[in-house]
């Protein structure tokens, strides 16, 4: 019985697995233009970056608010900015990362607060585009970290039935009504730098400081612990490779701070109580006023992103024993 049992999952599963691949045939959009396509820059620029590296861990706090090449220089270590947007879920982020963890290496996880509530942390409908983009040899890693349906189904299907929704537009002549061309010039693939920043909005002017999100966080009894238990992964991870991980808190609004001081000490109390990696800085180290920001809350500005990756420079050497061997040649 239990064998029977044993066969017919596994039918199933190898079911999925050729159906979604099947599907997956008609269309993975390697060749998009928007800005989650960049997961496919961020996937090359971590495979391709030699330890040991400083992996930045997080959403687009850090996209848009650290200037990798002023930390690399400043540390002699080589930088990997991964941050791209929060809404993909903490849980995607640190599976992205977590085959390439090497020995030496420092892994700064810097998530926005929002990722520690309800179901934050698993991803949006955005998810399903940027696993869609995910190399073949990386579908086992996220299988791992979710399931086969989520990574290999159903990211195609949503596809399928997008291209066939497209298709019929065009066909109606209301394809751009419907499906407009995206001609945003910050938010694309080419925002990006080769460390993995974005700088093209460095030089344009942001919205209005008064203009900004400054919303409540979730009450605490949606604090999600299985969040805790994702970081303790991927420090535990870390230390099997002779690497060091650490959690840094994001840049963050000074009015949002103010609203939800009560609800980041309540965060700190649950970081020091439930996680093994060590947390460095406080929150209030970066906090920033609104003209240091740039469209959102946690977006900086060309200003704000200098000051903030000084305050993470000195953050790192002052607060955890900071030691590199001698920089590559081609860092000197």
């Amino acid at each position: 019985m239990v064998m029977k049992l044993i066969v017919r999952i596994s039918a199933l599963t190898l079911a999925i697995i050729v159906t979604g691949a099947a599907i997956g045939q008609y269309d993975v959009r390697a060749s998009d233009d928007n800005y989650l396509a960049a997961v496919l820059e961020k996937d090359r620029l971590i495979r391709n970056t030699p330890s040991p590296k400083i992996i930045l861990v997080g959403g687009s706090n850090l996209a848009f608010g650290i200037d990798s090449r002023m930390m690399q220089d400043s540390l002699a270590m080589r930088v990997v900015n991964m941050g791209l947007y929060a809404k993909l879920g903490l849980r995607y982020m640190l599976a992205q990362v977590r085959p390439y963890i090497r020995e030496g290496d420092i892994v700064l996880v810097v998530p926005e607060y929002d990722q520690f509530y309800g179901s934050f942390a698993d991803g949006d409908n955005t998810l399903n585009t940027a696993l869609l983009y995910a190399p073949a040899d990386r579908i086992g890693d996220f299988v791992r970290a979710y399931s086969v349906i989520d990574v290999v189904l159903r990211p195609r299907v949503e596809n399928v039935r997008r291209s066939f929704m497209q298709a019929a537009a065009s066909a109606l002549g209301v394809k751009d009504r419907y499906f407009p061309p995206d001609t945003n010039p910050v938010y694309n693939r080419r925002s990006f730098n080769q460390l993995g920043d974005v700088v093209t909005h460095l030089e344009r002017e942001g919205k209005d400081p008064d203009s900004l999100y400054v919303g409540a966080l979730p009450p605490h009894a949606n604090f999600n612990e299985r969040v805790l238990d994702d970081l303790n992964a991927v420090d535990e991870v870390a230390r099997e490779r002779g690497a060091r991980s650490f959690f840094l808190f994001p840049s963050y609004l000074d009015s949002a701070y103010t609203v939800n001081a009560a609800a980041i000490d309540s965060l700190q109390r649950e970081l020091a109580r439930g996680t093994a990696m060590a947390v460095i800085g406080k929150p209030a180290d970066f906090v920033f006023p609104g003209a240091l920001f740039f469209d959102t809350r946690y977006h900086l500005n060309k200003r704000g992103r200098e000051l903030r990756t000084v305050k993470m420079i000195e953050t790192i050497r002052g607060r955890i024993g900071y030691t590199v061997a001698p920089a590559p040649q081609e860092l000197r």
